[in-house]
């Protein structure tokens, strides 16, 4: 059956979907500002361990992305979306039952599952929906919205710790959870036949008949080290995610070191990630106009430039400004990965090869949890930001080198030859 692509013609199945995402920006947002406090003031855990709740969660969602995306290509996206909500409640029996640091580090397992299912299924479904036209458009507002419920739980959570307990705030979250599971059961559809009907649409290229016999190994092999655009777009996700482990992580320790109060830190956090949120509602639309490439490569510098702010200035107002800047900059880079890596894959391969850059790209928390975790615990907080500052950098450096325009006019044609 053909159906008609875009947001117009599918737009109540389109705020289901947009519904779902903040729902799931809630549930990993209520983390955010009290965890890593959590660890280091409560149960007293040295910096490596402290970093360890955020590897669990990479370890399981960037395998478990792989698995959503091409398990998604075959049973369709709405399965996969339901267990995610599914993961969500093991993870939060743990927060609100078990009152050890090993329960925060497990759940933080359960955590990554839910994300790698019912985020990654937002992404693909909304973009099914919307066809190429509006790509840019329709990633923007995923990430847009999905960020904006990562601020507003990283707000709400630092007060709810401060006038009722942590406590609170993961029973926040489990309400949330169980919004999520019962909205996708009853609410949103398969979205298998507009992946049908692009099919047919960009169908009989040599290119694209080679990529659909792909299997799993070559698809990631094609993605991640063969195709130069794909490649340098996986990559610079697990760059992304890196830079995130720090902001995440780091940044509450810093501050708190700085002797910033729990609220003022969840202030700043959310800062971060409400204008990452906010400002991705224009910055994925941009991309359809101006192409991918520039946005990308100016919000790495602008993500950088952010973080080495936080370092030199002192106060609430300039690091929530600086905070400010660090998450325009992720605003610019982050939907636009997103839709690079949707430009270039086929309509019916499109979960396993966004599949192949979420596991690269969320990766990067895994990374990041240990990697940052080390350097933590020998340089310090103030050390890790510019280590970290430094390999953004180059990671824009290469990006100008290695990426490829996939969108514009001038690179359609090459875009329906993938």
């Amino acid at each position: 059956m053909f159906k008609q692509h875009g947001i117009g013609p599918n737009l109540k199945q389109f705020l289901w979907l947009v519904a779902n995402t903040i729902l799931v920006g809630l549930t990993v947002g209520t983390e955010r500002a009290i965890v890593p406090l959590l660890g280091h003031q409560v149960y007293h855990v040295g910096a490596l361990s402290t970093m360890a709740f955020i590897a669990s969660f990479g370890l399981a969602k960037a395998p478990l992305n792989l698995v959503a995306g091409r398990w998604s290509d075959r049973v369709g996206r709405r399965r996969i979306l339901i267990w995610g909500w599914v993961f969500g409640f093991p993870m939060m029996a743990l927060l609100l039952g078990v009152h050890a640091w090993w329960a925060v580090v497990v759940a933080n397992v359960f955590l990554g599952a839910n994300q790698a299912f019912a985020w990654t299924m937002t992404i693909s479904a909304q973009l099914d929906l919307v066809g190429p036209g509006q790509r840019g458009l329709a990633m923007g507002i995923n990430e847009a919205t999905g960020y904006l419920g990562v601020a507003i739980a990283t707000w709400f959570s630092g007060y709810l710790v401060g006038f009722a307990g942590t406590a609170s705030t993961f029973t926040f979250a489990a309400v949330v959870v169980g919004i999520g599971f019962i909205t996708s059961l009853l609410f949103i559809r398969d979205t298998r036949e507009w992946v049908a009907t692009e099919t047919r649409l960009s169908s009989g290229t040599p290119h694209r008949t080679e990529i659909q016999r792909h299997s799993g190994w070559q698809s990631f092999v094609f993605t991640s080290f063969q195709e130069p655009t794909l490649s340098a777009a996986s990559w610079a996700g697990l760059v992304n995610k890196l830079a995130d482990t720090v902001a995440w992580g780091v940044l509450p320790l810093y501050l708190a070191a700085h002797h910033v109060s729990v609220m003022n830190i969840a202030w700043i956090s959310g800062s971060y990630t409400g204008a990452w949120g906010l400002s991705q509602f224009g910055t994925g639309s941009l991309s359809d106009y101006i192409g991918r490439k520039v946005p990308i490569v100016t919000g790495f510098i602008l993500l950088g430039a952010g973080f080495m702010g936080l370092l030199l200035v002192q106060g609430l107002w300039p690091w929530v400004i600086v905070a400010v800047i660090a998450g325009m900059g992720m605003a610019l880079l982050y939907p636009n990965l997103n839709s690079t890596v949707s430009d270039v894959a086929p309509p019916d391969r499109r979960g396993s090869i966004l599949g192949v850059y979420r596991l690269w790209r969320d990766g990067g928390y895994f990374v990041g949890g240990v990697v940052v975790g080390t350097i933590l615990s020998f340089a310090g907080a103030l050390g890790t930001i510019l280590v970290v500052v430094a390999v953004i950098w180059v990671m824009a450096i290469i990006l100008i080198v290695r990426m490829q325009e996939t969108h514009g006019r001038q690179k359609l044609s090459r875009v329906s030859e993938m």
